[in-house]
């Protein structure tokens, strides 16, 4: 089974298809899941109205590579200090690319959805911070990314790959941030060949919002920056420094180890 689900090896059309079945997915089933739930526990509703989405993509992708083949690339034995250095370099890009989404102002009724996706709850907690790391890497990298880089150059796979993470999130506050993080995991993957890393910077992003929005910060707007209540312009600064300096000693240990 972990073999098919990783078989299929998508062109850019056939992408898009998935994608827009996501999506579908996401009006139609997830909706009415998501609907049925609010009416028992409604703290479960995210969670359990996404949970058929990716089930029925996954069912497609099983059939659709049944008869193909995966062969695991393994790759090359990384340093602890890689892991280590993730971390920062995943906190302080979050920072650096957080007001990209911001300059489009947000509507009332996004708000309230944001609002009700964050919730300090542990339903909350496993859909943010443990399925859609797993389930949107496994799709957007594992399945996409790879069957793009089978046909494209690498540069051409990785862009837009990064504009159908963007397009996936199905709003412009989260899509252009998620464009440019669509790049980082992309090259990351195309270099290592490996959803570990993608998988554990994603956790670590949405671990993080999670923490401030919920436990830090429970108080601010969902569409307040950071910097705006937290050290000003200053930790922007400091964000992007470590950002760079994390940044360029992950991109020579993966390249070192290639």
């Amino acid at each position: 089974m972990l073999n098919r689900l990783l078989a299929y090896s998508p062109s850019l059309k056939h992408s898009w298809i998935l994608v827009a079945i996501f999506t579908l997915c996401q009006r139609i089933v997830g909706g009415v899941t998501a609907a049925i739930m609010n009416g028992i526990m409604p703290e479960w509703a995210n969670l359990v109205g996404s949970v058929p989405c990716y089930v029925i993509v996954a069912l497609i992708v099983v059939r659709l590579g049944r008869s193909g083949s995966y062969e695991l690339i393994a790759s090359p034995r990384q340093s602890p200090l890689l892991w280590l250095l993730l971390v920062p370099f995943t906190l302080s890009f979050g920072l650096v690319v957080e007001p990209l989404g911001m300059w489009i102002p947000m509507p009332d009724v996004m708000k309230q959805i944001f609002a009700e996706l964050v919730q300090k709850n542990l339903p909350s907690f496993l859909s943010l911070v443990i399925a859609a790391p797993l389930c949107e890497e496994w799709l957007l990298r594992g399945i996409i990314l790879k069957g793009l880089l089978t046909r494209y150059s690498p540069q051409k796979a990785i862009v837009w790959s990064a504009v159908i993470f963007g397009v996936i999130h199905l709003n412009p506050w989260q899509a252009i941030p998620a464009f440019v993080a669509g790049l980082i995991l992309g090259w990351i993957y195309w270099r290592t060949r490996s959803l570990r890393y993608c998988i554990f910077i994603h956790a670590v992003n949405n671990a993080s919002s999670f923490i401030f929005s919920v436990f830090i910060f429970p108080d601010s707007p969902v569409d307040a920056l950071t910097f705006d209540f937290a050290g000003g312009y200053y930790i922007y600064a400091a964000a992007l420094f470590v950002c760079v300096l994390t940044g360029m000693r992950v991109k020579n240990i993966i390249s070192s180890n290639k």
